[in-house]
């Protein structure tokens, strides 16, 4: 069987596993890339979009392949770009689509209404993807296999769940080439994941959902990687791609402090490649630091969230203090290992004060850089009841949020963009680069009333500001895939109008008239 996976703007680690799932049991497997360019998670401009959309190129692109099953991971941010696209391939070509990732995984029963999605993968899709695959041509079969949801003329079958893979050393390895293949600059920086769950239960995260819903009582929810399962992998990756730049993509790769050490000493003397992954003060000690940067870690992203220990605890269900936040920061830096803070704005029961604290409490630290970004509340994840509870939301808020059709991003503004908080939100991105000094009494005067409000440009103007890009894998990428796309579009306007222009081509010309 032939499968085309739809991949929009980035690289995607669960199209890659399910690819090598497939690929093993003999099946093709090809890519189609949308890189949505002016309508991603960081730029949107209507026009510019207009002008550099590639739907077209990528509708054409699967109708003449005329796959046997076309498949889209998709999380609840790029839910109406895989709706748009899905109802575009069946306006041209009768063929099965099926939907996978958090967000059908989080409201299944509202995806399923969609005439263009026909089958849902819930929850981990490598069995139950090819499950389907081999049986696609089998109705009885596929009524039956485990975390599948489909339509059976106006009857829709939900499969249940069945439990996690507990040895993650026996998956296939991902499969870099559909990617690579396609878009090659991705080869530069390698994404690996040594773990799937988390051993956290934040409210505002799917893994909540997960963890005491889909998957409750079905097997331990975070598990690992060996060690030598995960250098197998990047000792081949290495010697293929000759990467620059490692970027680990677990939730807190540091939270298991035994097997950080065994990895870790290995990395170093086998892989030695600089590298990126998140972190959790909890898990931070002189020891740890020590390790990450004779291991080659240039950069630890830790998530904060919110400077308010109250709001912490009672909102969010974590449990650090501002204290190991502080400290981590000074460990990190004293190592030379650079930190980005990210943070949340517009939290139920958020103040200006807690962001003033904020301001505050950053001009000591002074990490590397902040990341700030407006609550986007997630399908049926804990912190929706909250706000609920609070009356943020309305119970027809929420039943937008299950629909997904209209909804903005976290770096967009979040589901409820909080005007009086967007100055601050602008002075907080400048408060790394500043003088201590300075900010102190650009804070005292209350600079941050003048500023404008650079909502979703936030993000893109601290990477900008930025000086440290050499192995910030990511900010390249993004820069090469607008520049490859634009003007791979460009190059095809002009193609298309020389070929227009061209003298066989003039009403009433004959070219054996020409001199």
């Amino acid at each position: 069987m032939h499968v085309v996976f739809i991949s929009s703007a980035c690289e995607t680690l669960s199209i890659e596993y399910l690819s090598a799932a497939l690929k093993k049991a003999g099946h093709q497997c090809t890519l189609c890339f949308d890189p949505q360019l002016f309508d991603d998670t960081f730029l949107y401009n209507r026009m510019l979009h207009h002008l550099f959309d590639y739907t077209e190129e990528i509708v054409d692109e699967i109708a003449s392949s005329r796959p046997d099953l076309v498949a889209l991971s998709v999380v609840s941010d790029n839910y109406p770009w895989a709706i748009s696209l899905a109802n575009k391939i069946k306006e041209v070509l009768k063929v099965p689509i099926v939907f996978g990732g958090v967000h059908p995984t989080s409201v299944p029963e509202y995806v399923i209404e969609q005439p263009s999605v026909d089958y849902l993968v819930i929850g981990e899709g490598e069995e139950a993807l090819l499950d389907l695959v081999n049986n696609l041509t089998d109705s009885n079969a596929r009524r039956k296999i485990p975390n599948l949801w489909l339509k059976n003329g106006a009857e829709i079958i939900k499969n249940e769940v069945k439990p996690l893979v507990q040895d993650l050393d026996t998956l296939p390895f991902p499969d870099k080439d559909i990617f690579y293949t396609k878009v090659p600059f991705l080869k530069e920086g390698y994404i690996v994941i040594t773990s799937r769950g988390c051993v956290n239960k934040c409210t505002f995260c799917n893994n909540s959902l997960y963890k005491d819903k889909i998957y409750r009582g079905k097997g331990t929810f975070f598990r690992r990687r060996s060690p030598d399962n995960v250098l197998s992998e990047l000792k081949a990756a290495k010697e293929k791609y000759h990467y620059r730049t490692v970027h680990f993509w677990d939730e807190i790769f540091i939270s298991d402090k035994k097997w950080l050490f065994r990895f870790l000493e290995d990395y170093r003397r086998e892989i030695a490649v600089p590298f990126t992954c998140c972190i959790h003060s909890h898990y931070i000690d002189e020891e740890v630091v020590s390790l990450l940067k004779e291991s080659y870690c240039w950069q630890a992203i830790m998530g904060v969230q919110s400077l308010d220990e109250e709001l912490k605890k009672k909102i969010l269900n974590r449990r650090e203090s501002n204290a190991q936040v502080r400290k981590a920061i000074q460990l990190l830096r004293k190592a030379g290992i650079l930190v980005i803070c990210e943070n949340m704005l517009g939290l139920p029961t958020q103040t200006e004060a807690d962001l003033l604290s904020m301001l505050q409490f950053y001009n000591e630290t002074r990490p590397h850089r902040l990341s700030l970004y407006f609550l986007r509340y997630y399908p049926r994840t804990e912190i929706v009841d909250i706000a609920l509870a609070h009356r943020l939301l309305t119970p027809e808020d929420v039943e937008d949020l299950h629909k997904g059709l209209n909804a903005r991003s976290f770096i967009q503004g979040g589901t409820i963009r909080e005007r009086r908080f967007e100055k601050l939100q602008s002075y907080l991105l400048f408060v790394p680069f500043l003088p201590q000094r300075l900010n102190k009494f650009l804070i005292t005067i209350k600079i941050y009333k003048m500023l404008p409000r650079l909502g979703m440009l936030t993000h893109s103007v601290t990477r900008l500001l930025d000086r440290h890009k050499e192995f910030d894998i990511d900010a390249i990428c993004f820069m090469k895939r607008y520049r490859t796309f634009m003007l791979r579009k460009i190059g095809k306007v002009f193609k298309n109008t020389f070929r227009f222009l061209r003298p066989s081509q003039r009403p009433g010309v004959d070219v054996k008239e020409l001199p």
